[in-house]
């Protein structure tokens, strides 16, 4: 670009716009799991209640990616998950139906599933790799997962299938 062009300004409708995956794929892995659109319609991932200081937009980017790789994983859950966090960050609502995610800032008040813990442990959880929907104990990034786990960092509440179903959904 020449120093002394004009810059075109962004329309920020245009940045915002639904654009294809870009998945960033490391040297010698094969190309990421994915399911053909024909085959199974994901289902709509929506944002509701947004409160000061809340996590609810950043886990709702996180759970759409997932939703649009494993729609026919996302589609077979039907449950209410709560995320808290150790920081103080307002709880993170979760609820899946056959057509529709909803996320949202907020408690509820009887989920399937209560996943407790520190942000930075919530999201290792997400990056781990898995091995039948928990985190494999054959890697090391996997043993310091379960290592969470058992050391309380990390805490379930609730259906363990449905957890493993979850991590397997959300999974990076």
């Amino acid at each position: 670009m020449a120093p002394d062009s004009p810059r075109q300004a962004q329309d920020p409708s245009a940045l915002a716009a639904h654009t294809a995956d870009i998945d960033a794929v490391a040297s010698g892995r094969g190309a990421p799991e994915t399911q053909p659109s024909s085959a199974t319609h994901a289902p709509h991932v929506k944002l509701g209640r947004v409160e000061r200081g809340g996590l609810s937009p950043a886990i709702m980017a996180i759970v759409e990616r997932g939703v649009r790789r494993r729609p026919a994983l996302a589609q077979g859950i039907d449950a209410e998950v709560q995320l808290e966090f150790e920081e103080g960050y307002p709880p993170v609502r979760v609820r899946f139906d056959q057509r529709d995610v909803l996320v949202e800032d907020g408690p509820t008040v009887a989920p399937d599933l209560r996943v407790k813990g520190a942000l930075p442990d919530l999201i290792s959880l997400m990056v781990t790799p898995l091995l039948g929907g928990l985190p494999s104990p054959i890697n090391a990034r996997g043993r310091a997962a379960l290592g969470m786990v058992v050391l309380r960092r990390v805490r379930f509440e609730g259906r363990l299938g449905l957890m493993r179903r979850l991590i397997r959904v959300i999974r990076v």
